[in-house]
């Protein structure tokens, strides 16, 4: 199609879809200006006409199926009816690129369903993994996790130690938690002036109604609840058993359950 104010078809630039721009250099007096005849003009100037026309120049303004066009298609710039295109996203585009844009469509929400199903996936066997596979711990290492609290925890972590620590017998777990409560925690002062006791406590917000104190000399005792009163917080020594050590490590592993945000 030529240029509608100066007729050539040689020069010319597509800006968008179906939109031309003519680029023909052209005499002044042969160009739509004829009102500013008396404003002094140079002999030559680039037409720049922005004007509709479909890709092939040889097309007519109407649909395939021989209707009159209402627009072109933005994918394949043809002509188009009503009945042959739709808006698709905001841009008219004919039944063909149409149902390619739909299939398109389709194939990624299928892509990013399969992504989202193999992330729940490899998500649900790390925590089966995690639940089945224990770490390898020394006892020590056991006891920090369980004890230390500078950071969470993850599920393999606490019952990875749960593990190691319920091997041990009471003597056992005593002695190395004297080994490494010094380098975990500061030592603790407990109790009235005429029953000082001098080591570290294994209580917490999350325990069940029970604290236990460690001394330096290895001795065990026992109290109520964290946070009580000084008359409901009276330690009294204890025979460290089997049955004690579990009630320990039991309500040290649910200390760090809760403060890593496993529950």
């Amino acid at each position: 199609m030529p240029c509608p104010t100066c007729g050539a078809t040689d020069a010319r630039t597509q800006i968008l879809p179906g939109y031309w721009r003519c680029d023909a250099v052209a005499r002044a007096g042969e160009l739509v200006g004829a009102a500013f005849a008396s404003v002094p003009l140079p002999t030559s100037a680039r037409c720049g006409t922005i004007y509709i026309q479909t890709r092939a120049d040889d097309e007519a303004a109407l649909c395939r199926c021989g209707d009159p066009a209402i627009g072109e298609c933005t994918e394949c710039t043809r002509a188009v009816c009503a009945d042959h295109s739709a808006l698709w996203q905001g841009w008219r585009v004919c039944d063909r690129d149409l149902a390619n844009a739909r299939m398109r469509s389709r194939a990624t929400a299928l892509a990013e369903e399969r992504r989202r199903q193999e992330e729940k996936a490899a998500a649900e066997a790390e925590r089966h993994r995690q639940r089945t596979e224990l770490l390898e711990l020394a006892a020590e290492d056991a006891v920090w996790i369980l004890y230390a609290r500078d950071e969470k925890r993850t599920e393999q972590e606490i019952r990875s130690a749960v593990h190691v620590l319920r091997r041990l017998n009471a003597a056992d777990f005593t002695d190395t938690c004297l080994y490494l409560l010094p380098y975990a925690r500061e030592v603790e002062k407990r109790g009235s002036a005429l029953s000082r006791l001098s080591g570290w406590a294994f209580e917490g917000a999350d325990y069940h109604g029970r604290s236990w104190f460690l001394t330096r000399k290895g001795e065990w005792h026992r109290s109520g609840a964290y946070g009580a009163s000084a008359s409901e917080s009276r330690w009294k020594k204890i025979r460290f058993d089997d049955v004690e050590k579990r009630a320990v490590i039991d309500e040290l592993a649910w200390q760090q359950t809760v403060d890593s945000g496993l529950i």
